[in-house]
C-alpha cells in the first residue's frame, strides 16, 4: 500500500463529486506528531492537559490547519437529481 497525503481542499472536491459534503474537520496530532514512537506517554495530569490542548488545537485554525493528519465528517447532500429535487 503507498502512503497518501490528502489535503483539505481536495479531499472536500472528491467528496463533491460523490455527493457528500464536509460538515467538521479537524486536525490530528497539531503538537504530538514529532514526539518519539518510542517515547513514553505523559503521567496522568500532564497526559490530561496534553489531549485537552490537541483537542482545543484540532478545531482552532490556524492550528488544524497545520497539522499533519486530518479528521473529516462529511454528510450526504440532501439536495440534487439523485433525491428528485
Amino acid at each position: 500500500m503507498s502512503p497518501r497525503a490528502d489535503r483539505l481542499d481536495d479531499l472536500t472536491r472528491s467528496l463533491g463529486r460523490h455527493g457528500l459534503s464536509v460538515s467538521e474537520w479537524y486536525g490530528v496530532r497539531v503538537f504530538t506528531d514529532t514526539a518519539a514512537s518510542d517515547a513514553p506517554a505523559p503521567n496522568g495530569g500532564q497526559l490530561t492537559a496534553l489531549l485537552d490542548c490537541e483537542e482545543r488545537a484540532g478545531r482552532t485554525d490556524p492550528y488544524r490547519r497545520v497539522a499533519p493528519l486530518l479528521h473529516v465528517i462529511a454528510n450526504r447532500d440532501m439536495i440534487g437529481p439523485r433525491f428528485g429535487h
